[in-house]
């Protein structure tokens, strides 16, 4: 995924071929890294970062929600409209006054990785599931939700 700045970021999972993304869009990005390595000359400069992240199942099971959330709105039907409409479900943003118009608008919170750790993450995703069932998909059932959600995350395997 491309971020501000020329970076990408991808989420990656060791398997027993080497490497591999966590989603299509993290194998996307992974791919296109390998072949730009290939493609470097002697001497290209490249700065990395690494880490050990939060839990990599947790990971897919948020962008399965993002995913449903996306497969069963107009509103909010791409993963990134999703995550900003999951976001104001669940509660993570602060009020804060615009001041234009001292109108209170919210400003969302990160969910990045480097944004917060496991702990957080599954307080997060518990009030995410909840804000969705309750606000974006209300006709969706919790067991119905989590089959789908499963089905999305074993496409990806």
């Amino acid at each position: 995924m491309a971020v501000p700045g020329g970076k990408v970021k991808a989420m990656l999972i060791k398997s027993p071929n080497g490497l591999v993304g966590s989603t299509p869009a993290d194998q996307d990005a992974w791919a296109k890294f390998k072949r730009r390595l290939e493609t470097m000359k002697p001497g290209t400069w490249l700065r990395m970062e690494w880490s050990r992240p939060r839990n990599g199942a947790h990971h897919r099971k948020m962008f399965a929600l993002l995913q449903l959330v996306a497969e069963n709105s107009e509103t909010y039907n791409t993963p990134e409209k999703a995550l900003v409409a999951v976001k104001l479900a669940a509660g993570y943003f602060d009020p804060v006054p615009d001041p234009r118009t001292g109108e209170i608008v919210p400003v969302l919170h990160s969910v990045s990785y480097d944004a917060m750790d496991q702990d957080a993450f599954e307080v997060f995703y518990s009030a995410a599931l909840d804000g969705v069932l309750q606000v974006i998909l209300p006709t969706i059932p919790r067991e119905m939700a989590d089959h789908l959600m499963e089905m999305i995350v074993e496409g990806w395997a």
